[in-house]
């Protein structure tokens, strides 16, 4: 009986408490609600009546999360039914097999839809296929049967890296998952190309902060799901590979992918889906991981050397090759305040970066970055279509090449927008409205003007006294120091060069030399040198800016040539092009180190042993 009551008096107590924990008229707190189950229903609600600009590739990745969840078989059935009525199934259609890339297109546009497609509807079939109904089972199969007919058609070159190895690990993994060998034999030799092409060439989409995420998921599918014990190997050793250059590139204090980027999305901060790659990985805990089902059946972590062999030694600098010529190549100092990177020529994309400083403070602070703009378009967010339809926002593409030594870097570039097509303005869309070099810094670093003098509050625009004049970035202890050597207007003379404080939004300013104010005629050119230093004091800190300001550049123009040198800390800095034809003539100063590299951290090879070893390992026959 003791017993009895002891146990009431407890039950009346947890009563108490409960009945505390919810005063009358209120219900008690909710549990949380299944947070994948949350965003399934918000993609199902996104795709129950797709918009005009809904993404077919949206269906197939709700299919695999579905599936994955075990979540509403009959959403999965919806889900796969539209991507049926936006393929092409016409047998004499030209992109038979493909699909349409937004909803509101009649026809496939973008051939790479069926990349992005399969790429999911290969994991759902791998993984996931007990789930799915015999209904979805059987439609899942018919949109994999055409969509092989339409990989088989598009071509793509080895170069465009992010699509290439997506399409391999597609053809591989169709291949061996539906008993179609002779694909996956296919999928096995476009995976050796592209091995033998990155041994000679590096990574032709370098550094993209997007672009290696979609690197890292197919090879890391390859790695996880492939039936082939090499092709498994061999993608084991392509992640070693990419991990290693993201380790060297890596900027801890901003918290992001540092170094010269080809296509990056973000011209203000260059966060991408790599992020989530090295926040699950565990070099930063600013990104949260992601935790969608596809995510973590590719992931495969960073090798655990990679910290202390590379991560944290600082400074360090990077050298790497991602094309064949010469100036085909980027370097990157990574200090422990401040870094510079160059890359010595434009990949031919309106996205890259190749000129970047980062500061610290974290991964909302804006990077400093070069750009040709003809749209009055700095800080990239002004976006037009493009060839595949979609959104982005494009900037001039000049000749580019640059020389440089570890904490310097000279920029030159040039650009012709004669003709009715230029070559350099192919991707500013029609409205072109001016021709500016920018250099884009963040709004809280302090300005400095001058060999002398208080930092400066520029409230909306200031112009230079001289377009040499140099401007010194102050963020906390580090600097960097900026002079605009040539900028030149179409009828070849001096251009302005101004300080401008429109950026509130982004947080971010800009120093620009202005060509032209109006749509431009005639060849624009410019050279740009940046020095850069950490851990300043106040003397340190006027010492440096009386040295950079006292320096004496010396600039040649004869003929078709332009020929600029700068004196450098540890020796000059030159660049020499023809300006007719856009050829480099010399490129002098850079660091020392090995003539050949692939990718090299503090004079150590890190990429090519890997690469070697993953070309060394036969598929059998």
């Amino acid at each position: 009986m003791k017993t009895l009551l002891t146990l009431v008096v407890g039950l009346l107590l947890v009563a108490a408490v409960a009945t505390e924990a919810a005063p009358a008229g209120k219900k008690p707190a909710a549990q949380p609600a299944d947070p994948a189950a949350a965003a399934l229903e918000k993609r199902w609600r996104s795709l129950r009546e797709p918009g005009p600009r809904f993404s077919t590739r949206e269906l197939f990745e709700f299919t695999l999360e579905a599936a994955a969840q075990n979540w509403h078989p009959e959403r999965v059935e919806r889900a796969l039914e539209l991507a049926e009525q936006k393929q092409d199934r016409d047998p004499q259609s030209k992109t038979f097999g493909n699909l349409a890339w937004y909803w509101e297109d009649p026809k496939p546009v973008d051939l790479n839809a069926a990349e992005f497609a399969m790429q999911r509807a290969a994991l759902t079939w791998i993984l996931y296929r007990d789930r799915l109904s015999p209904k979805a089972t059987a439609t899942l199969q018919r949109l994999m049967e055409f969509s092989i007919e339409g990989l088989q058609r598009h071509r793509v070159s080895v170069d465009y890296t992010n699509i290439f190895v997506m399409k391999t690990w597609n053809c591989i993994a169709l291949g061996e998952y539906t008993g179609r060998p002779e694909l996956a034999r296919a999928g096995y030799a476009m995976f050796d190309e592209w091995l033998r092409r990155v041994r000679q060439v590096g990574v032709r989409e370098y550094l993209s902060p997007t672009y290696y995420a979609v690197d890292f998921e197919c090879l890391g599918a390859i790695a996880r799901h492939a039936k082939n014990p090499a092709a498994r190997a061999k993608a084991a050793l392509a992640l070693d590979y990419l991990w290693s250059d993201v380790a060297a590139n890596w900027y801890t204090p901003a918290a992001r992918l540092g170094g010269a980027h080809s296509r990056d999305y973000d011209y203000v901060t260059g966060h991408g889906g790599l992020d989530q790659w090295v926040a699950r990985t565990g070099w930063t805990t600013v990104e949260r991981a992601a935790t969608d089902d596809n995510f973590k059946q590719v992931f495969v972590p960073a090798p655990d050397r990679l910290k202390s062999e590379v991560l944290t030694r600082v400074p360090r600098y990077v050298r790497q090759r991602w094309g064949e010529p010469d100036g085909e190549c980027a370097a990157n100092w990574v200090g422990r305040e401040v870094s510079l990177a160059s890359s010595g020529a434009i990949y031919r994309d309106p996205m890259d970066k190749t000129l970047v400083v980062l500061f610290g403070g974290g991964p909302k602070v804006p990077g400093c970055e070069f750009l040709m703009d003809a749209r009055l378009d700095p800080y990239g967010q002004n976006k037009i279509a493009t060839g595949g339809g979609h959104n982005k926002s494009f900037h001039v593409q000049p000749f580019t090449m640059s020389v440089q030594n570890g904490p310097e870097a000279l920029l030159l570039t040039t650009a012709n927008a004669d003709g009715p097509k230029p070559a350099a303005f192919r991707s500013s869309g029609s409205n072109l409205t001016c021709c500016l070099s920018h250099f884009t810094f963040p709004a809280a670093a302090q300005v400095f003007v001058g060999a002398s003098g208080a930092a400066l509050a520029v409230k909306d625009k200031l112009v230079l006294p001289t377009p040499d004049t140099p401007v010194f970035l102050k963020h906390g202890t580090a600097v960097a120091a900026l002079r605009f050597v040539v900028a030149t207007t179409p009828a070849g003379a001096a251009a302005p060069v101004e300080l401008v404080n429109d950026g509130a939004k982004w947080q971010a300013m800009r120093l620009t030399a202005v060509h032209a104010e109006q749509r431009p005629r005639g060849r624009m050119a410019t050279a740009l040198w940046v020095r850069v230093a950490e851990q300043l004091d106040a003397a340190g800190f006027a010492a440096f800016r009386a040295a950079f300001a006292a320096a004496q550049p010396a600039v040649r123009h004869e003929g078709t040539t332009l020929d600029v040198k700068v004196p450098g800390q540890s020796g000059a800095l030159r660049l020499k092009v023809d300006l007719k034809t856009e050829r480099p003539l010399v490129r002098e100063g850079a660091a020392r180190g090995p003539e050949k590299y692939l990718l090299e951290v503090n004079g150590r090879e890190l990429g090519a042993p890997l690469l070697d070893r993953a070309l060394a390992m036969p598929f059998p026959p």
